[in-house]
């Protein structure tokens, strides 16, 4: 396979770049294959290649293009090699700075426990069952914020390495480069810039698309990347404090450490099925997760040892001489962020630490608001301080602090905002929360895919879009936003379940509905080249006691089942879908569903809020990826 083969010659170059003194060469080489593997997992799924089965299972033959590149990250196995390949590329860049051997040498290290992790599970794994069209992306994975949130994210994660891998180099060498320091704050910088822009546009996708009702839901998924984030935040401020004070060397090490074993950590939660049940974005069970604990425990305790050994001939002293001193201000702010890295850690882990009991639990949102509250207050309070008393000397860290004292604010300011669950009555006028709120009904359109939620709000309208699957029913919502200076006034819709009918047709036998008569003529199943069932087409007799009409529904025959389309008649008075046939073709299954027109005129029951400046928050998260960049550039 040739998928495997390349992954198999990156795996072999890497270990001869650990072993080699020939690092630059080996590691190009390396690239090369794992650029290599990712360019033909893209061909296959961009040729619609379902005889692999990460093709089948992620994209189809209908998907739009953008769609189909994103399916490449969409499932495990994917992302993991994404990352593998930002972590490749940012390896060789570092081959040609001033960079120690040793450095490179664990980079290429950990390089190799991703391949071997990449290899255990096998993207390039054929499907045993042939299938046609493939399954398709998730409809809620369906949308251009998708398309750039894991690339970012993953980014971040790869560029963290490099501090982990330029601190421990840094430890074995003898004597130490000096310009460890320099190299870590620049790549810490450009890491956190990346990873927290992937963080916010992960929380606008929540907010705008997914129709959740905030930004930010505190699952345990989206915590196992805010964690790494504030970890490389005390990274950041400890390199800049050790070049004027060179005991705060010892605590950089440490900090480097856990930045990146907290993203391997975060990757066990995430992907080995321990929170499957507990957020709503995991992924299901995996055999991998005992591999990457294993990796984790490599990561994180390797660190621990080399740095215990060589403590000994780190630079000792007093990280501050006063209360009154920054450095003390800066030690105080990062202790902050360590506290609250630790209640998330530990509530996200949670599902973990009390699996072990055969009861596994989660928190809930108010744990975290209630125990972060009060430090992020604090942290705000340290930054004022800090620009009154000592003043921050650099443009770029002006216009983070500004940003994160902002975006504090705005954060307690938006949730104070009000929400009322409210039935609303097509065309019905409603006072609600300072507001008249109209709901106009729903538009369905042209392709059956997507219907609207109409709204008018104070005179303005707005729509709700819910994508659909092929049967009619609810894949993915957006809510309705309208936007104005003083905030947002966010309806997330829940539509009632439609009333529908089920019964059976045997063939030939007339079958009385509540208005209609119902009789099913003929059958008839194509299949594909292995003689598995492709597509069933039946025709069906349908009367009203004065006129007949035949409609002709079919079940396009999936690895998952089937999709079938409702088919309307009497000019859509009904609609009917297809959904079983008995294996003798005797008998089938259909569903009687209401017109789209009853559908649109049904009441709705809707969430609707305000979320005061909201707008505050999302300008304070350009500003602090921003003000990182400013800072990378100086």
């Amino acid at each position: 396979m040739a998928g495997n083969l390349l992954l198999g010659i990156a795996l072999i170059f890497s270990i001869a770049a650990i072993i080699s003194k020939r690092v630059k060469i080996f590691s190009a080489i390396s690239l090369i294959a794992i650029t290599l593997t990712s360019s033909y997992l893209l061909f296959l799924i961009l040729t619609d290649d379902f005889s692999f089965s990460y093709v089948a299972n992620y994209s189809s033959i209908n998907l739009p293009t953008a769609y189909k590149i994103s399916a490449f990250w969409a499932g495990q196995l994917g992302s993991f090699l994404l990352w593998l390949l930002f972590h490749s590329i940012a390896g060789f860049i570092l081959t040609f700075q001033n960079v120690n051997q040793s450095s490179i040498k664990i980079h290429n290290f950990l390089q190799t426990l991703l391949i071997i992790l990449i290899l255990i599970k096998n993207p390039f794994e054929l499907n045993e069952i042939a299938i046609a069209d493939g399954v398709g992306l998730n409809p809620l994975l369906q949308d251009f914020w998708m398309a750039i949130h894991p690339p970012i994210i993953f980014f971040g994660y790869a560029l963290l390495a490099i501090p982990y891998s330029l601190s421990l180099g840094n430890l074995l060498t003898e004597p130490a480069n000096p310009n460890f320091l320099k190299l870590s704050r620049f790549w810490t910088l450009v890491a956190f810039a990346f990873l927290g822009a992937g963080i916010f546009v992960g929380g606008y996708w929540a907010y705008k698309v997914l129709g959740w009702g905030g930004y930010w839901g505190w699952d345990p998924v989206e915590n196992s990347s805010l964690v790494p984030f504030l970890i490389c935040a005390v990274l950041l401020h400890l390199i800049n404090l050790a070049k004027s004070k060179p005991s705060v060397t010892i605590t950089v090490h440490l900090a480097a450490i856990f930045t990146y074993s907290l993203v391997i950590y975060g990757t066990f939660l995430t992907r080995s099925g321990i929170l499957g049940d507990f957020s709503v974005h995991s992924f299901g069970n995996s055999n991998i997760g005992l591999a990457i604990a294993v990796v984790n425990a490599i990561v994180l305790i390797g660190g621990l040892i080399i740095l215990m050994m060589k403590l000994q001939f780190l630079p000792k002293g007093k990280m501050y001489e006063s209360f009154n001193e920054k450095s003390f201000i800066i030690l105080l702010g990062s202790l902050i962020l360590i506290f609250i890295s630790v209640i998330v850690w530990i509530g996200m882990s949670m599902p973990l630490l009390t699996s072990a009991m055969d009861n596994p639990a989660a928190v809930d949102t108010n744990f975290y608001v209630k125990t972060t509250s009060p430090l992020a207050i604090v942290m705000a309070i340290l930054i004022v301080i800090t620009f009154r008393k000592f003043k921050i000397k650099t443009i770029g860290g002006n216009v983070v602090h500004l940003g994160v004292i902002f975006g504090l604010i705005s954060i307690f300011v938006s949730s104070s905002g009000e929400t009322v669950s409210q039935e609303l009555i097509p065309n019905v006028e409603n006072d609600l929360i300072g507001h008249k709120i109209i709901y106009e009904g729903q538009i369905f359109s042209d392709d059956g895919k997507e219907k609207f939620y109409v709204y008018k709000i104070d005179g303005d309208e707005v729509r709700a879009l819910t994508k659909l699957k092929s049967s009619g029913e609810d894949a993915a919502r957006e809510p309705a936003i309208l936007k104005n200076f003083f905030g947002d006034i966010y309806i997330a819709p829940s539509a009632k379940n439609i009333e529908s009918r089920e019964i059976i047709l045997e063939r030939k036998k007339f079958f009385a509905g509540d208005d209609y008569g119902y009789i099913f003529k003929e059958s008839e199943i194509e299949t594909d080249d292995e003689g598995q069932p492709e597509l069933v087409k039946v025709k069906i007799s349908i009367t009203d006691g004065e006129m007949i009409e035949e409609i002709e529904p079919t079940i396009q025959v999936t690895a998952i089942g089937g999709n079938s389309e409702p088919v309307k008649f009497f000019n859509g008075s009904k609609r009917l879908r297809l959904t079983g046939i008995s294996g003798d073709e005797n008998k089938i299954r259909v569903e009687i569903l209401p017109s789209l027109e009853t559908i649109s005129s049904m009441p709705i029951t809707a969430t609707i809020s305000t979320k005061p400046f909201i707008w505050i928050l999302w300008l304070s998260a350009v500003s602090i990826v921003v003000g990182t960049l400013i800072s990378i550039k100086r």
